[in-house]
């Protein structure tokens, strides 16, 4: 199996991994995970998740919503990533031919390199930034 098709099967393993919220749900004042305070449920909201009694189906559904929106989100950003989509936060007017990724070498250097994952909470400031 290639490189690419792992990443991607990888990809749909996360999405239903972390769209199981039934747990999260029911206990809401343990699913406080978010790293940035902007995410974590304040009082308020743990209290009115409380209120609701989900059942089973309710769950599934809810469930569903959320992968269904993450499927969206990757498909998307590997869109933007192929080329065939356009990324909003461009400043020139330049025509986007997307970005590569590639499968690592071990003698490839990484010194310097700034990775994405280190980046990500930085980008949503950023992003929240420009927004506003």
């Amino acid at each position: 199996m290639d490189s690419q098709m792992c990443l991607l099967m990888e990809v749909h393993d996360l999405i239903e991994e972390y769209s199981k919220m039934g747990d999260s749900l029911r206990n809401p004042e343990n699913a406080i995970i978010g790293i940035e305070d902007e995410l974590k449920l304040s009082v308020e909201e743990v209290k009115a998740l409380k209120a609701n009694e989900f059942d089973f189906y309710s769950i599934c559904g809810i469930e569903k919503i959320v992968r269904d929106r993450m499927l969206s989100t990757f498909f998307h950003f590997f869109c933007i990533i192929d080329g065939v989509g356009d990324p909003k936060f461009r400043k020139d007017n330049t025509v986007w031919l997307g970005m590569k990724l590639e499968q690592r070498g071990l003698d490839d250097e990484r010194e310097h390199e700034e990775f994405l994952h280190d980046m990500l909470y930085e980008a949503y400031w950023k992003s929240q930034e420009l927004k506003s």
